[in-house]
């Protein structure tokens, strides 16, 4: 039997994030993107705990392999961003979190790209980003 997210009763947010990566829920209860034609083993990205207990957001940070500090900090500070989207056609458009590429800080006017954080390896220079962003609520 497959088991589908609507049975697990996520968030309409959270199953957007699911639709969007096209992940399924496997037996062992972690959510999983497999290859359409199976070409590939399915690669798992978080467990039904996690994302019963996180936020839209913090499930594509998993998907995009960000730390749990930088999930923790972005959760806690959500209202300080606003996520957007790129496309070369468009440019920059605000999106719902699902479809976030980057996130605009309302403060420093920063556009911080999730590619950018993945490059961000030490705990030390995280928290000197994160203070350095809180410097503009100020």
């Amino acid at each position: 039997m497959e088991l589908t997210s609507r049975e697990y009763k996520l968030e309409e947010e959270k199953l957007k994030v699911i639709n969007e990566y096209r992940l399924y829920l496997n037996s062992n209860l972690n959510w999983e993107y497999r290859h359409p034609k199976n070409k590939y083993q399915p690669v798992e990205y978080f467990s039904q705990k996690f994302a019963s207990k996180h936020s839209a957001l913090a499930m594509v940070f998993q998907i995009h392999k960000l730390c749990f500090a930088k999930i923790k900090y972005f959760e806690n500070h959500l209202d300080d961003f606003i996520p957007y989207s790129y496309s070369f056609k468009d440019g920059f458009k605000k999106c719902e979190m699902y479809k976030v590429q980057f996130l605009y800080h309302k403060y420093s006017k920063y556009m911080i790209g999730i590619t950018d954080l993945q490059q961000i390896k030490d705990i030390e220079e995280f928290e000197k980003f994160c203070r350095h962003l809180e410097s503009f609520k100020n």
